[in-house]
């Protein structure tokens, strides 16, 4: 159970919203529909910006190489885990 602050680990907004984010053998991963995994390393974002960071509840938009955008609700962990896969 999450507390109200508690990061959604989601898409909140833009291109593929509602769209889980998870830590998948060592990598993070955007599970965009069924099937439709994005590994979200630097290939496939070319950039990335944190827009808010609030105890916990980080929101980081991205775009994508093909100019799709994204705003990301992530915990600690899965924002560590994403800034290191994106350095």
């Amino acid at each position: 159970f999450m507390g109200i602050l508690g990061a959604k680990n989601k898409v909140i907004a833009g291109d593929y919203i509602g769209g889980k984010i998870m830590h998948s053998g060592g990598k993070v991963v955007l599970s965009a529909s069924l099937g439709n995994m994005i590994i979200l390393n630097k290939k496939m974002v070319t950039s990335h910006k944190i827009e808010s960071e609030v105890k916990g509840n980080h929101k980081i938009s991205v775009t994508f190489a093909d100019g799709r955008k994204s705003l990301l609700e992530l915990d600690d962990a899965l924002c560590t885990a994403l800034l290191a896969q994106l350095f």
